[in-house]
């Protein structure tokens, strides 16, 4: 299997997920594996969105110093 070239296109995620199915079937407990790494996936993804909610990045120009406020 190292040998077969895919590339990057439709057909690099037909072989993905055509190889993920072939591997879920043949061996049976990783289907638990996958169950648990779906939920922790959502889990962080949620954890993640919720942070940058509560923590907003401020876009800068890296080129230029940020300009001081002025009492006015």
């Amino acid at each position: 299997m190292h040998r077969i070239a895919v590339g990057g296109g439709i057909m690099g995620i037909v072989f993905a997920l055509g190889s993920a199915v072939i591997f879920l079937v043949g061996l049976p407990a990783s289907r638990w594996f996958l169950l648990a790494s779906i939920f922790a996936g959502v889990g962080v993804a949620g954890l993640l969105w919720v942070w940058h909610k509560r923590h907003p990045v401020e876009y800068t120009d890296l080129y230029e110093p940020p300009r001081r406020k002025t009492g006015k």
